[in-house]
């Protein structure tokens, strides 16, 4: 009976209302005293160091009180400078602590070397694929007098002739001079609007022909996302171009510009003549 008068009575609803006004104030007054002391919410912006040299990204880091860290080097890429940043961890924009290490990515001084595979007597198919493969670009197919239709009599680098196991850095462009079988062999053009240059390339050379001119149009910004809307020689199901021929395709990022020709290219089994001028 005490205790529940004790309950009832003003001095314990009073201890209690003690006891939870302290907590609260403990638990706010820690939480402001941790955020004091850890600095929560505040912090340094962490720059931009893309295609920066390692000098000079450390530079940039110190004037903001961060600190540089080389975390690895990447596979050469040829679309950044030698030795530049090519990534970076924390990414640009995020906050963090003074004195933190921005960990860095570098791109290579010199790109990785290959070694050239043997493609003499390979067939054309299987050269491009070997090349692609080891990270070489195939450049021109020529043709030349000889039996074997589409098998590789010679490879070239900027005109002249090398020999298996010669290395060359990644990316090399790679000219594979091909047998034309008997006569003035002719092919089909292949259909390529709507491909990306990419892929346009690839329908080319597997038709043994080779890439012309590339023309984007003025208002191409993107030119990944690019595709043809225009080619020359048309496409046509029937042998109409001499084997190594170049054709020249024209490029844009307005679809409007491509003609609605796609069905009826590809649904009929005869020569087709698809002329727009670009």
């Amino acid at each position: 009976m005490k205790i529940i008068q004790f309950i009832k009575s003003k001095t314990f609803w009073a201890n209690v209302l003690v006891a939870v006004l302290l907590c609260v104030g403990l638990f706010f007054g820690l939480k402001y005293w941790l955020n004091s002391y850890t600095h929560h919410g505040e912090g340094i912006e962490v720059p931009d160091l893309a295609r920066m040299e390692y000098s000079e990204a450390q530079a940039a880091l110190e004037d903001v009180l961060l600190e540089a860290e080389i975390l690895d080097t990447a596979e050469f890429n040829p679309k950044y400078p030698r030795g530049s940043i090519l990534d970076q961890y924390p990414m640009a924009g995020n906050h963090v602590k003074e004195g933190r290490a921005i960990r860095l990515t570098l791109n290579p001084l010199k790109a990785r070397k290959i070694e050239m595979p043997n493609l003499i007597e390979k067939t054309k198919r299987r050269a491009i694929y070997d090349l692609e493969s080891k990270g070489f670009k195939v450049g021109e197919l020529s043709y030349v007098p000889y039996i074997g239709k589409d098998v590789v009599v010679d490879v070239k680098v900027k005109g002249f002739s090398v020999q298996p196991k010669v290395k060359f850095e990644k990316g090399t462009e790679i000219d594979l001079v091909l047998g034309a079988g008997l006569g003035s062999t002719q092919v089909p053009m292949p259909y390529l609007r709507f491909l990306k240059l990419e892929d346009a390339t690839k329908q080319i050379q597997a038709a043994s022909l080779n890439l012309g001119t590339i023309s984007y149009d003025a208002e191409v910004q993107d030119t990944a996302n690019a595709v043809v809307y225009n080619q020359q020689p048309n496409p046509s199901h029937k042998p109409t171009i001499v084997m190594g021929s170049e054709v020249d395709i024209w490029l844009t990022n307005d679809y409007t510009k491509i003609p609605n020709d796609s069905l009826n290219f590809f649904n009929q089994n005869v020569d087709t003549t698809l002329n727009e001028s670009p």
